[in-house]
């Protein structure tokens, strides 16, 4: 186990759980100088066009361009389910709400894909399961309703938008783990970044009128988001995806509240209620124990065959 942990695999994992966790609060210093859905548009924009190019200066551009040709149908889904629409519901969320406690409600995403392939891939519901989800269920209503379930209540709104980000982004992992079998985690990756950025710059209109800066820090704010969790990030996690199952490289993202409420507390000053704290504990062990009973049935299948 101990190797397991310390393997190459393992280290480049644990770098783009770091710097997902970083973009909660960096995206929270970011929207007091533009408003969400832009913000994401401009942050994608800047990542779709390094990675294209990248692309390009790897496997030439007719090649590529061919590529997107033929899976045009699942890389726009995957633009519109992996990175438009949550990332536009998670900034507008994190406008209302902590940047800690949104990490907190994303690490409830991937029960919602246990759930999924339940209902859509006829996978049993299991013991383990069933009270992981139950568990993963309740701290999420917990940490979502902490300060009173009320549509008049900004922050309940924000918390909203935040799980409806975890939710398109659990539905986007099943179709990414189906589209790594076909390419490379190179031309998923930036394809969906790219065509998810032309979703958001559609989307971005609707914030016409409200005030947009420039200053020197919101340019480092924006450069950081880009390059680390909005490309690198998601390069180096799905060459794990590509390399292991999706079960053994779930223990990581785990970490994703931890490290993201250290740095929310260095950077934006955050402070944690005991209660919250223990929330996120019931959501984390909720997924732990149901992704633990997908990942035991789906072993089982496997010896069966």
């Amino acid at each position: 186990m101990s190797n397991h942990r310390h393997s190459p695999l393992a280290v480049i994992a644990l770098l783009a759980v770091i710097m997902w966790a970083a973009s909660f609060p960096l995206i929270k210093l970011g929207l007091a100088y533009m408003p969400p859905v832009t913000l994401a548009a401009v942050r994608y924009s800047i990542a779709g066009l390094i990675l294209v190019l990248i692309i390009f200066a790897k496997s030439g551009t007719m090649k590529s361009l061919r590529e997107l040709k033929e899976d045009w149908k699942i890389l726009t889904i995957l633009g519109l389910m992996g990175i438009a629409l949550p990332n536009a519901t998670l900034n507008i969320g994190l406008q209302y709400t902590t940047a800690s406690v949104s990490s907190m409600i994303q690490a409830s995403g991937p029960v919602f894909t246990v759930a999924l392939a339940v209902v859509f891939l006829e996978e049993r519901l299991g013991g383990a399961k069933i009270v992981g989800t139950m568990l993963a269920i309740m701290g999420t209503i917990l940490l979502i309703s902490e300060g009173g379930i009320d549509l008049g209540n900004t922050t309940f709104v924000g918390n909203l938008f935040v799980l409806l980000s975890a939710i398109f982004y659990s539905i986007s992992g099943v179709i990414t783990k189906r589209a790594l079998e076909r390419h490379n985690p190179l031309v998923i990756t930036g394809w969906n970044i790219a065509i998810g950025s032309l979703f958001l710059c559609l989307f971005s209109p609707i914030e016409f009128g409200e005030s947009i800066a420039f200053p020197p820090d919101m340019i480092v704010i924006l450069l950081l988001l880009a390059i680390l969790p909005g490309c690198l990030a998601f390069l180096l996690y799905n060459y794990v995806l590509q390399k292991k199952d999706l079960g053994s490289t779930s223990f990581y993202l785990y970490l994703i509240p931890v490290f993201s409420t250290v740095i929310s507390m260095i950077l934006l000053g955050e402070t944690i209620a005991a209660e919250t704290v223990l929330f996120a504990s019931l959501v984390i062990a909720g997924v732990a124990v149901a992704q633990y009973g997908n990942a035991a049935f789906r072993r089982k299948r496997r010896d069966e065959s």
